[in-house]
């Protein structure tokens, strides 16, 4: 997954094997979880919470409103953009607070209800191939 590149200038744009494994376990959990808060997660799922929330959250306000959640929804979808509806849906189940934006303690239900939503859409084919 894109969200999960966190470069190290030192290795020359690679992220370690290690790190890669993490970061891959958590989101994996992150996505089967139930809607809870993140400080019930293990310390590497908040960890993990953590780095995708600080990586998005570009202006710093401590929330993630539709614009900044666009790109980060995008990049768990295979490029994909989330349409307006999408975006409402998912907001309307993932804000608790109905503030309009997401907190770091709602951004594990955002990708949790996201990888849900994409998983019922159908696939579209494109001409790249993943080998894992």
């Amino acid at each position: 997954m894109a969200i999960v590149t966190n470069q190290d200038e030192n290795q020359g744009g690679r992220v370690k094997t290690s790190d890669r494994r993490k970061r891959a376990a958590a989101a994996r959990r992150m996505k089967s979880g139930e809607s809870t808060g993140w400080q019930n997660l293990a310390k590497e799922d908040r960890e993990f919470i953590a780095s995708v929330f600080k990586e998005y959250d570009v202006n710093g306000s401590g929330t993630m409103g539709e614009e900044q959640l666009a790109p980060l929804l995008t990049a768990l979808n295979g490029g994909e953009p989330p349409t307006a509806e999408e975006m409402r849906e998912l907001l309307d189940k993932a804000d608790n607070d109905k503030s309009g934006s997401v907190s770091i303690d709602e951004l594990k239900d955002v990708i949790s209800i996201w990888h849900r939503m994409c998983k019922k859409k159908p696939r579209r084919l494109t001409s790249s191939c993943v080998v894992m």
